[in-house]
């Protein structure tokens, strides 16, 4: 229990574990503002340990140190003089070595005096204006309970911390956008309206940690808000730099929060010597006054979009924050009063540890009111005696002179003796008898008068905010907007609302130019096309497989390749997912690639992109064995997976011979294994649905059979006929038949088309 509540984690009030509190105001109390001269930190750790805080000197310094580091709060409380660690994970000097004071942050907006008083706490609990006190642990001491924070520091600076069987993990958010968000809640309590979570999420969408980085989308953000537990990805800032060697390099000037710089480095070297990180060939760390630079690099064929990829994926260069929305606060019983001495951890959403720092700055306000109003009103009641004596001085120096001791003169004052000033109060008239000689001046006098007009403005404005919500409701809104105006900076963390973060097998892959070769004995590989050399017509060429060629399409590996087998069965399958293999090589089995039965093989190969998916202008074109032709969109294929979708629907003992891509316009020449061409319009072939049969192609003889199909683009005049005996012969497409499915013989050679 002691542990929960005591140690690790925040107060949903000011947002401070009670070390973090002890130690501001122990510097309060021993001067040590933001113009005064720095202090050892070993000063303030045994003032802390002393009077406070009965713990390890350790930890009271580890969290001084934490508080001056800015790149880990959002707004420093402590301002530190010397050396506080690194983001690199370097530790801190010894507290006999460094030094310290209060930032301006920490004095204004937690240690205001106008909210705890001033000088030391005194020897009563109500040492505390706004907040309460209680005594320290040996009851020599008195310390505030809670500070009186006038914005919500819990999500300026979040808090982490791991207690039993809870943790804590609260990121830090803008200084402005948190102001925003109060004071439009502030502004929906006072106008009895409601602050709808939409304008909550505009006025704050997401954290912003001091280390900058890229938010990477809000989903997790949203909610961490809504729930109080999610996960903020958070992406390393980086850039694609041309190095004065010539090399390209990965630069990153941004790290996500908490991320160590050197621990990186030690990582990312390790996995690059493991050969798990390819295409990196140097990193350094070139930080320094200018601010922070590691440099990745690259090897000159690499590719820098894959190998950022893969930092993000294998590195902290991209890290995700568990946030945990987790803070102790006091318990309300069945009416709603909160007990301060009674307290809980509770899981807070954004609007409930807005609405809960709300009510306690309400609280506080309302409580100094009611302190300054006293004092002012006890203030103003002196005023107006003196005021008094002021219009009758004569009369009361002549009869103090009378009097026959001090305290007949007081009575005297009380008593309403003294011609022309009636009965003042004792307060009153102790005050009267305390008036020095320069203090009956007519200077003086006027002092009087101008002070008891402010006190009667000031009690008025006082007692305005003691009756009425509203008023106090503009003085919170007073206060937030001028720390917006003093401590209020740009965002560091920047939103990157089109992109989720996640990184894919596609980000880490190339999108080079490879040839997918279907081999006969159904193999199938993916092979780059720097491995094939341009030759001349007469060249011997180099062999692309140990077996035969049957199928062979060019890509880029982002692309999908639909494989539609004999059987009328398409298949998707990103190119990339084909494993890659030499030319040398047979390939990977089709069966380990795609659920294809043993005995069926692949009839086309169609590389498609990602716009030829999302457009409506491509078809499918199908012909059968038997003659057969079907045109089906290319959308139709859209949701393709490798599970396998029914391309085409076959009459028994038919089977696919032959696919291809096509658009509106252009012509389809089907040619026989006798030699035979046909050419028509692919508009003349009806549109159909995937799962249907096709209509006829051409009417083949008894002895015939179609060898293969071709699409013939608009602005193309030849064909290039090849048989299997190894000869070709260009034709001349118009001089094949016109007339759909009619068919007119090409009598151009009598060898087997291939």
């Amino acid at each position: 229990l002691s542990t929960i509540l005591g140690r690790a984690l925040p107060d949903a009030r000011d947002g401070l574990k009670p070390v973090h509190r002890r130690i501001l105001f122990a510097m309060r109390e021993l001067k040590l503002e933001p113009s005064s001269q720095y202090r050892k930190c070993a000063r303030v750790v045994g003032e802390v340990l002393g009077k406070f805080h009965p713990h390890g000197d350790s930890s009271v310094y580890e969290a001084l140190v934490r508080m001056a580091q800015d790149f880990v709060m959002s707004e420093r409380l402590v301002d530190g003089h010397g050396n506080f660690g690194s983001v690199d994970g370097d530790p801190p000097a010894a507290m006999r070595y460094t030094e310290s004071r209060l930032t301006k942050f920490a004095a204004s907006a937690l240690l205001n005096a106008s909210d705890l008083g001033q000088g030391r706490a005194g020897a009563s609990l109500n040492g505390g204006i706004g907040v309460r006190f209680s005594e320290n642990f040996d009851a020599s001491e008195y310390e505030p309970d809670v500070l009186p924070a006038r914005l919500p520091v819990l999500l300026v600076n979040g808090a982490q911390g791991i207690a039993v069987g809870m943790a804590t993990n609260i990121p830090p958010h803008n200084l402005g956008e948190v102001c925003d968000a109060a004071l439009g809640l502030a502004k929906a309590a006072k106008n009895n309206e409601v602050f709808d979570d939409d304008s909550l999420l505009r006025a704050l969408p997401a954290p912003d940690f001091p280390t900058g980085g890229l938010i990477m989308g809000t989903t997790g953000v949203a909610r961490a808000y809504a729930t109080g537990s999610g996960s903020v990805l958070v992406r390393a800032r980086t850039s694609i730099e041309k190095l004065k060697s010539g090399r390209t390099a990965i630069v990153a000037t941004e790290l996500p929060y908490l991320v160590s710089k050197a621990d990186l480095l030690e990582k990312t070297a390790e996995a690059v010597n493991n050969k798990k990180l390819q295409g990196i060939r140097d990193l350094r760390d070139e930080s320094g006054r200018a601010g922070m630079r590691v440099v990745f690099e690259l090897k000159r064929d690499a590719h820098p979009e894959t190998v950022l990829a893969n930092l993000f994926k294998s590195t902290r260069l991209q890290a995700s924050f568990p946030a945990n929305l987790v803070a102790v606060d006091c318990i309300r019983d069945e009416n709603g009063v909160e007990d301060p001495d009674r307290k809980a951890p509770v899981r807070l959403t954004l609007r409930s540890a807005l609405e809960r720092w709300m009510r306690f700055r309400f609280d506080c306000v309302r409580r100094r009111a009611s302190y300054e109003e006293a004092r002012a009103a006890a203030r103003l009641h002196v005023v107006e005696g003196l005021v008094l004596a002021q219009a009758a001085a004569d009369e009361v120096v002549a009869a103090v002179r009378k009097s026959a001791s001090p305290e007949d003169a007081r009575n005297l004052l009380i008593s309403g003796g003294v011609p022309g000033l009636k009965a003042l109060s004792e307060t009153q008239a102790r005050a009267v008898l305390a008036l020095t000689l320069s203090r009956l001046t007519s200077l003086a006098a006027n002092e009087l008068k101008d002070e008891e007009a402010d006190l009667t403005q000031e009690l008025a404005r006082l007692r305005n905010e003691l009756e009425n919500d509203s008023a106090v409701y503009d003085r919170i809104c007073g206060e937030l907007e001028d720390c917006k105006k003093r401590f209020g900076g740009p965002r560091r963390s920047e939103i990157v609302e089109e992109d989720s973060g996640e990184v894919t097998e596609e980000d880490t892959t190339p999108n080079e130019r490879s040839a997918i070769l279907a081999l006969a004995g159904n193999y199938l590989k993916r092979t780059s096309l720097k491995e094939f050399a341009a030759q001349a017509r007469g060249g011997v060429g180099r062999r692309a497989a140990p077996l035969a060629v049957e199928h062979l399409a060019t890509c880029r590996d982002h692309d999908t390749l639909l494989c539609i087998t004999d059987a009328g069965v398409a298949y998707g399958v990103r190119a990339f997912k084909v494993p890659q293999a030499s030319r040398a090589a047979r390939g990977s089995p089709l069966s380990r690639v795609l659920p294809v039965d043993a005995d069926r093989s692949i009839a086309g190969l169609l590389p498609v992109s990602q716009q030829q998916l999302e457009g409506d202008q491509d078809y499918v074109v199908l012909v059968t064995k038997q003659g057969l032709v079907k045109r089906t969109p290319l959308s139709a294929y859209r949701d393709m997976t490798s599970r396998g979708k029914i391309a085409i629907r076959l009459n028994e003992g038919d089977a696919v011979g032959w696919a291809a891509l096509c658009t509106l316009g252009d012509s389809l020449v089907v040619a026989t294994a006798k030699g035979m061409l046909l050419k028509y319009d692919v508009d003349a072939v009806r549109e159909t649905a995937r799962a249907t049969m096709g209509v006829k192609a051409l009417k083949l003889r008894d002895d015939d059979e179609l060898a293969t199909a071709r699409v013939v683009a608009p602005d193309k005049d030849h064909v290039l006929v090849l048989t299997a005996a190894g000869y070709g012969k260009r034709v001349d497409v118009e001089v094949s038949a016109q007339n759909n499915f009619a068919g007119l013989s090409s009598r151009h050679s009598n060898e087997s088309t291939g």
